[in-house]
């Protein structure tokens, strides 16, 4: 989970132009499209950060399987079909996945968090 969302939030920075073009072409006020242009990859470092200290851990899991829930929603939404067009595309890694297959990869990652979560770990 720490390297997902050190990875996402890093491929975020580092393509920064297509990530404001993404998130400006979601339909969404521009207020919270700033807020989440500049905070997604603050909350996924923090997130990582929260992950990496075994006294903490158990809220890193807990924050991470509730970002985790939010971002497979919104993949599970554009799948279904429940967008007039599809908004953005993903960087990194998983531009190169499709729809369906994205939302594979977000409910396997759901899991891991669900699971660290459950267990306490």
């Amino acid at each position: 989970m720490t390297i997902l969302f050190v990875y996402t939030a890093v491929s975020k920075v580092n393509d920064w132009s297509n990530t404001r073009n993404a998130l400006y072409n979601q339909g969404l006020p521009t207020w919270l499209t700033e807020l989440l242009l500049y905070g997604l990859p603050l909350v996924e470092v923090l997130i990582a950060v929260v992950l990496l200290i075994p006294t903490i851990r158990r809220i890193g899991f807990i924050l991470g399987t509730g970002l985790m829930l939010v971002f497979t929603g919104y993949v599970a939404w554009i799948w279904l079909g429940f967008t007039a067009h599809v908004p953005c595309s993903c960087g990194g890694v998983l531009s190169g996945l499709g729809w369906g297959e994205h939302l594979v990869f977000n409910l396997l990652f759901l899991g891991i968090a669900g699971y660290g979560w459950w267990a306490g770990k």
